[in-house]
């Protein structure tokens, strides 16, 4: 018996740690405003942030900055898409910042990223050709093969950020983050 509680303590503390390490990075990022990006999604749609997130309860954005990356944005992009691939009031978008590749490597880079990726999540992928020390900035990049996620309000200031492989520790707490959101703009 005691041995059965002494692991139900340790994993709630262990959560709790999660936890605060999680909260503790969105206190890092909170009221920054994302970049403006005005770009066209693999599935050739116009997409221009934040404005296309106003009326949005959340937008939840995943950028990858290098090739080492993708696999760790597509895991986020999964865990996200399984809420709110059909919500009307949260937005996700999966952002392969190329800013600084090469103009004849990016072409082959972004059709490997397209053809990688499911034709359903075309309209979700949206190149970031500019403003990437902006991005870096945001984001407090630090990790090149890191994936970066943010939660981000309906006029696109950061309410939530975290860095790294997608936990289920840090999902929970993102699904937090956008749910307290949510509730906000329901009130």
């Amino acid at each position: 018996m005691a041995t059965g509680r002494k692991s139900f303590v340790s994993r709630h503390l262990l959560l709790a740690l999660l936890t605060m390490r999680a909260l503790t990075v969105a206190d890092y990022a909170a009221g920054e405003r994302i970049p403006d990006v005005h770009s066209t999604s693999f599935a050739d749609q116009a997409v221009n942030l934040p404005t296309d997130l106003w009326g949005k309860a959340a937008g939840i954005l995943v950028l990858g900055f290098s090739r080492g990356s993708r696999e760790a944005v597509t895991g986020w992009a999964t865990k996200i898409a399984g809420d709110y691939r059909a919500s009307d009031v949260v937005a996700y978008y999966e952002l392969p910042v190329v800013a600084s590749v090469p103009g004849f490597v990016r072409g082959i880079l972004l059709r490997s990223i397209k053809s990688s990726a499911p034709e359903r999540a075309h309209k979700r992928i949206v190149p970031i050709t500019t403003n990437e020390a902006e991005w870096r900035t945001v984001v407090h990049y630090s990790q090149p093969d890191d994936p970066y996620v943010l939660v981000v309000d309906g006029q696109g200031n950061v309410v939530w950020q975290t860095q790294g492989e997608p936990t289920d520790a840090a999902y929970a707490v993102l699904k937090q983050q956008v749910e307290a959101l949510k509730a906000r703009v329901a009130r």
